[in-house]
């Protein structure tokens, strides 16, 4: 019997690269330090380039397995991390997100993942302190972080002009 190997393809295409595939995704290491110390510095990050220019796999690939390992002096290994796409409902995006077992899942009371889910998207649109009151009830312990990284953000932009007259004005 001949044993055939699987050959695999260290490129993903068109695609970014996912936090999954940081051992291939190299060449880019100054730019994940510097993604670490700005974020160190002021906890809010934003990446912007053209379309195609590799900010996906960067954040993906570069920042978010460095996090993980524990590269942001101070803040250790212990991160959660959300990862939504705003489309056209942003909020009910971020609840169902965050609802995720590895994110915060305890916010929805032990609940079925749907439930949960409910529970989460009602604490949202409470208030404007809604993401800090979900936080709140997950209740994480002081070794731990949570990061959302909102991918393709500029779809808020585009979703109060597509949302019908009878949404809220905030909700974007």
């Amino acid at each position: 019997m001949i044993e055939s190997k699987k050959i695999t393809n260290p490129f993903p295409g068109l695609r970014p690269f996912e936090t999954d595939e940081y051992r291939l995704f190299f060449g880019r290491e100054g730019q994940s330090d510097e993604l670490i110390a700005r974020l160190q510095r002021s906890h809010f990050l934003a990446v912007v380039g053209t379309s195609g220019s590799g900010k996906s796999s960067l954040v993906r690939a570069g920042l978010l397995p460095a996090l993980r390992g524990g590269m942001m002096a101070g803040a250790g290994s212990g991160w959660r991390i959300a990862i939504m796409r705003p489309g056209s409902d942003p909020i009910g995006n971020l609840a169902g997100t965050l609802a995720e077992t590895d994110v915060l899942s305890e916010a929805g009371g032990g609940l079925p993942p749907a439930e949960a889910e409910a529970v989460i998207e009602a604490i949202l649109r409470r208030g404007s302190l809604g993401l800090v009151d979900v936080v709140r009830q997950a209740r994480l312990s002081e070794q731990e972080k949570l990061l959302i990284v909102v991918d393709q953000f500029e779809e808020l932009f585009r979703f109060r002009v597509a949302r019908a007259a009878t949404s809220t004005e905030d909700e974007a």
